[in-house]
């Protein structure tokens, strides 16, 4: 007999073929994963309804499917392209007046889609706080203007959490964009025409210089279209995630993500109005690539680095970031996505066990007067009565006495799979290691708030003194201490799941204090391992600082770290190369390749010493006896090379 469908079952049946029917597109693939949502192509991906289909959470998913559906059905990248500004805060408020024009036509034609998309709306300003917006610096122009156009176009007011927030900014973008603004309501059938005055509206509000009233290029080749589709990309996919690892959108996760999507438009905050850069490395030209620091020197002596305060950083235990139950859930929700990622890197890691396991060979030292008695030797007994009986003693496996440090970037890059990946094979690594009796410590680094948090406030406060350094609230996290078994530790790692916890990376300090805990550790050998997907960034520090601030810090560290300290570092990049910065690093494509790169790097640590002990070995047999003395060649030498051997 057929299983019945579950309610979730039904809803998400119902939900696809609602979003085809407003798509217009039959073939549109509408799948439900914790990367939701993003659209590529016509694959929609949704973030997984709740258990409970009553709410505003399923309100709130119907609305970010009717946002892409719309798109499909009403956007075209290569007419988006053509007259997109190429400064960073004027593509932002582009992008977000065709965003809400998209979603203004559906609104205006179906009820039901109005009331979606509100929730939606509703949902991000309270989980970005509009609600208690205290620097103006702060403010997100780019959405405060997406809702006073979506006011004109579909008439509703904005949410309720937002009001006060776009109220205050009223009156000044009115003065100076506000027949534009009136301009976009015979338009909004007209995406060519609505861009030229979307163009109009960037160029009321001086935030590009490159904004003129010129007609579309609709001259241009076809082939030249696909290259300005890709500019466009900021406009198109996935967006706020709603799953429960997603963190805030917003400029910060802009300098990290390879593209930007529809729904975060809607999502990101602007560039503080207010910040001082120092030259054009904050901006990449292509508006949505990583903003990656720029290595040239300019001849001027690079200041030492510093922190500007240390008062509101925080290391902390993943216990004490949320409660017991929300951490079962957090983990609960992690193995039901990654389930069968798990029977995958659950064989990698036996198969790493297996290695170390062959490497515990009983090493025994012979011909002593104590110990067990050696019957391999009681045929000299027999031979010659008077020889005395020989002893053997085993000796310990050296590498049992090692301590793992497995530090996550936790930066906002890393949200959707990437950090699911990296959270399972820390927790079956850390399983493993501990049942060859290696201890592992796994650690997470990230900020406490997005744009500098309450260190820019102490900043701004004290009259933004020129290069202060450091400028942002750092968060480091214990997920397992090394001395914790990994059966109380395994719920911690859900943590990384958590909505609104990953934002910006600042991995030079980071390091450092990965470092200095395992310097403290009493363990011979102590391995530190870093899964990073990108270079240090933070858009609060380098918008007061050169470009190369974060990056030649961590340059510096790693340095200090490989010439002189007793800690072996390794390092994997996910889509980024490491190998510039580490000396031992590996560069990984797919994060599916995470749980294979982990355990070869560790394997092939821990065989090391193995084979220079065989190399040593060898290379005792091969020097001449004179070398060694001749009458102690016998008795020592061979006992070391076949102990070496073994």
């Amino acid at each position: 007999m057929a299983q019945r469908e579950t309610p979730t079952e039904v809803f998400k049946r119902a939900l696809a073929h609602a979003a085809r029917s407003l798509a217009e597109q039959p073939d549109l693939e509408v799948v439900f994963s914790g990367d939701g949502p993003s659209l590529t192509g016509h694959r929609a991906v949704l973030p997984h309804p709740p258990r409970e289909l009553s709410g505003p959470e399923t309100t709130r998913i119907r609305g970010l499917a009717d946002q892409l559906a719309l798109r499909v059905a009403h956007h075209d990248d290569s007419v988006h392209g053509r007259t997109r500004p190429k400064s960073v805060e004027g593509a932002q408020v582009y992008d977000a007046l065709e965003q809400a024009r998209i979603e203004a036509i559906g609104a205006n034609a179906l009820g039901g889609v109005r009331d979606n998309l509100a929730a939606v709306w509703e949902h991000v300003a309270q989980r970005k706080g509009y609600d208690r917006l205290i620097d103006p610096a702060a403010a997100p122009i780019p959405e405060i203007i997406a809702l006073m156009a979506r006011e004109r176009l579909t008439g509703e007011p904005p949410p309720p959490s937002a009001k006060a927030m776009v109220d205050a900014f009223r009156e000044q973008i009115e003065a100076k964009a506000g027949p534009d603004l009136d301009r976009l309501t015979g338009t909004i059938e007209d995406q060519r025409a609505f861009a030229r005055i979307a163009r109009a509206i960037v160029r009321d509000m001086e935030l590009g210089d490159d904004l003129s009233d010129a007609p579309d290029q609709d001259s241009q080749d076809d082939e030249n279209q696909e290259g300005e589709a890709e500019a466009s990309d900021e406009g198109e996919g996935e967006g706020e995630d709603q799953s429960p690892q997603s963190a805030t959108l917003d400029d910060s996760e802009k300098s990290h993500r390879e593209s930007e999507t529809a729904e975060s438009t809607l999502t990101e905050t602007e560039e503080d109005e207010n910040a001082e850069p120092t030259d054009d490395e904050l901006e990449t030209g292509e508006g949505d690539r990583p903003a990656r620091p720029d290595l040239k020197d300019s001849g001027k002596p690079e200041p030492a680095y510093k922190v500007y305060t240390t008062h509101h950083d925080e290391v902390i235990s993943a216990e004490e970031l949320c409660d017991n139950e929300e951490l079962t859930r957090l983990r609960a929700y992690l193995d039901q996505q990654l389930a069968h990622l798990s029977n995958v890197v659950a064989r990698l890691a036996n198969r790493l066990q297996r290695r170390l396991l062959a490497q515990q060979n009983r090493t025994w030292t012979f011909d002593l007067e104590e110990g067990l008695l050696d019957v391999a030797r009681l045929t000299r007994v027999i031979v010659d009565p008077t020889a005395p009986l020989s002893f053997k003693v085993e000796e310990d496996t050296e590498f049992r006495d090692t301590v793992v440090t497995l530090l996550i970037d936790n930066s906002g890059s890393m949200r959707g799979r990437p950090i699911m990946v990296a959270a399972v094979c820390a927790d079956i690594l850390a399983r493993t290691l501990e049942r060859c009796g290696v201890k592992v410590e796994i650690l997470g680094f990230t900020t406490r708030a997005w744009k500098g948090g309450a260190s820019r406030d102490d900043w701004l406060k004290n009259g933004k003194p020129p290069s202060p350094g450091r400028l942002n609230d750092l968060r480091h996290i214990i997920y397992k201490s090394a001395d914790a078994p990994w059966r109380r530790a395994r719920k911690n790692l859900g943590l990384m799941m958590r909505e609104g916890l990953l934002k910006e990376n600042i991995d030079g300090e980071a390091l450092m204090w990965a470092h200095h805990r395992l310097i403290g550790r009493p363990e011979q050998r102590r391995i530190l391992m870093v899964i990073s997907d990108g270079a240090p960034v933070d858009d609060s520090t380098l918008s007061v600082n050169s470009g190369h601030y974060l990056e030649r810090h961590l340059r510096k560290v790693i340095a200090e770290i490989e010439g002189k300290s007793p800690v072996e570092l390794i390092a994997i990049g996910i889509g980024h190369d490491v190998t510039r910065y580490y000396r031992r690093a590996v560069t990984i494509v797919d994060v599916e390749q995470l749980g294979g790169a982990m355990t070869e790097q560790l394997a092939a640590l821990f065989e090391e010493e193995p084979r220079a002990a065989t190399k040593a070995a060898i290379d005792l047999l091969k020097s001449p006896p004179a070398a060694h003395g001749a009458p102690a060649m016998k008795a020592t030498s061979f006992r070391k090379v076949r102990e070496a051997l073994t």
